[in-house]
């Protein structure tokens, strides 16, 4: 501890990049393990004869409470002294929730564990971001970049995981399998040092806290600020409506296996990779916006490519350009945040912004569902549409 202590007490820019690597590889376990769970949720469901409503409802739902939660933990934060014991203490009680997964039977025992456990580790992306920014020796838009190709590369390898896993073990036991896994991100988030930050010093309560970066007009305005989050909503509204059904649109229109299913879907994560290296690099060399504008176009034109999905081939050359747009999406969004929000308030602004995200979530997987028992293929087109729109608006409204 004396070590730590000694790192945090120094100027952010001087510390060693060393000390980011616990925070990377907390989130590189997080998104190769409990961002999978959600492919195995819709696998498990379908195997339960859940309807489709009620498989897109629980994707729904869950983004309903981490609209609610991720701003909320991001102020908290900002006004704690220390970020790591939220977010240390909040993953400890959301990893006991994690293994009822595989008990449920009916659609609330779903519905119930996926908003509590969503609740307490929304906390995740707004601090572990915020964390990492403040302890970058690096430019932010180098660290969000990393931080980003961490995030992807365990998408991706925790997908290939998956593909034989399902060949040989049950939906159930396969995400039991991923639950252990999973506690290596308390593990890496207790070896990280305990970052100081620039502390909000006004005390609010908890409602001011959820919604204080709503009525924070001034910063809002700032460049148009409000116009990225509103497109943001837009991109998330139409890729969680994409993805909400992808698992049974595939096995079930397309005749693909569960295992070929989420080997090709492990072409949207390793297709992000390059796309984070390549639009992080951008990031510094033109406008954040711009990067973001093409991430929401790249992501509209994957969806409809899902549209005229026959085989294989096409199904992969969707998820790459869907991976692609993601890319560039997230890191001209995150780091045109950074850029128009006040330092002392950036766990916050980060969390809107993930809440944004999941507000779009919230909608797009229910009207999924609604579409998609008319047609798949207008279902993935209304929401190509969206995406499109989203990034219009934001090329339109944002200034650089």
């Amino acid at each position: 501890m004396g070590e730590w202590s000694t790192i945090s007490a120094q100027n952010p820019r001087q510390r060693s990049s060393g000390n980011n690597l616990s925070l990377l590889t907390a989130s590189f376990f997080r998104n190769f393990t409990v961002i999978n769970y959600d492919m195995l949720l819709q696998f498990r469901m379908r195997e339960l004869s859940i309807p489709l409503f009620s498989i897109g409802f629980l994707s729904t739902l869950n983004s309903g409470v981490g609209t609610i939660a991720s701003p909320f933990w991001g102020a908290l934060s900002d006004e704690l002294k220390s970020r790591k014991k939220l977010l240390l203490i909040l993953l400890s009680i959301s990893a006991v929730l994690l293994p009822l997964y595989p008990l449920a039977r009916r659609s609330y025992h779903f519905f119930l564990i996926g908003a509590v456990f969503t609740f307490l580790s929304s906390v995740f992306e707004p601090v572990c971001t915020a964390m990492l920014i403040d302890s970058s020796p690096r430019k932010t838009y180098l660290a969000l970049t990393q931080m980003n190709v961490f995030n992807s590369l365990g998408l991706g390898l925790g997908r290939i995981l998956l593909s034989p896993l399902l060949n040989v073990l049950s939906v159930s036991w396969a995400m039991s399998s991923l639950y252990l896994l999973s506690l290596l991100v308390i593990l890496f988030v207790f070896l990280a040092p305990d970052i100081e930050h620039k502390r909000y010093e006004i005390v609010r309560t908890n409602l001011q806290r959820i919604f204080s970066a709503l009525t924070a007009k001034k910063i809002l305005k700032k460049n148009n600020l409000w116009a990225m989050y509103l497109g943001s909503f837009l991109r998330q509204f139409g890729i969680g409506g994409t993805f909400a059904l992808i698992a049974v649109y595939l096995t079930e229109n397309v005749g693909l296996t569960r295992g070929q299913t989420v080997l090709l879907a492990s072409a949207n994560p390793f297709l992000q990779i390059p796309s984070h290296i390549i639009f992080g690099w951008l990031v510094g060399k033109i406008s954040a916006k711009m990067v973001a504008v093409s991430g929401m176009l790249l992501s509209g034109f994957g969806s409809m490519l899902f549209a005229v999905s026959g085989d294989y081939r096409v199904v992969l050359m969707a998820y790459a350009v869907s991976g692609m747009g993601f890319g560039a999406f997230i890191n001209g969004a995150t780091n045109y945040v950074s850029q128009n929000v006040p330092e002392n308030r950036r766990a916050e602004f980060l969390g809107l912004l993930t809440s944004a995200r999941s507000f779009g979530s919230l909608f797009g997987p229910i009207v999924a569902g609604s579409l998609a028992e008319i047609s798949f293929v207008f279902m993935f087109v209304f929401m190509g549409v969206a995406m499109l729109f989203g990034g219009l608006l934001t090329w339109v409204y944002c200034q650089r």
